[in-house]
């Protein structure tokens, strides 16, 4: 058995992105097959670097992962936490809804497909359950603001 006070306190925060485009639509991006959690359909994000501001971060993994530099974060949408086989690998993180006026994307290596979708779709083929916690936060919160 492992002794938790050698892992206690050590994880990855994470920053990530709903990015909405002015139709409506939101971005998934699906993973590489060397980049796990393989083949799945996720939002932008990852690890937010050691002192590095988290809207740094955030900025950041859009520009890689997407090519996208022309965002808005409209609000925090989500706070995550997934547990992970060692405990030390667990991550914490922040999803944000963003707005784009952008749809071309350019995807880095860690990527191998994107799809423009209606929440509604985009739930339809949600892969991982992180990824559908954020999508259900944004769906509820669009619908309450509308």
């Amino acid at each position: 058995m492992n002794n938790l006070s050698e892992v206690v306190g050590q994880f990855t925060f994470c920053v990530a992105a709903i990015l909405e485009n002015e139709e409506g639509e939101i971005l998934l991006i699906k993973r590489a097959p060397d980049n796990p959690p393989v083949n799945v359909w996720d939002v932008v994000g990852g690890a937010v670097e050691q002192f590095e501001d988290p809207f740094d971060g955030l900025t950041r993994e859009v520009v890689e992962e997407t090519g996208i530099t022309d965002f808005e974060i409209v609000k925090a949408l989500d706070v995550f936490h997934w547990y992970q086989e060692e405990p030390k690998w667990d991550m914490i993180g922040l999803t944000f809804w963003c707005k784009t006026k952008t749809r071309e994307v350019v995807l880095s290596d860690e990527h191998v497909e994107y799809k423009w979708l209606t929440p509604t779709d985009a739930m339809k083929i949600s892969n991982h359950q992180i990824v559908t916690s954020n999508l259900e936060q944004y769906i509820k919160e669009k619908n309450r603001l509308e």
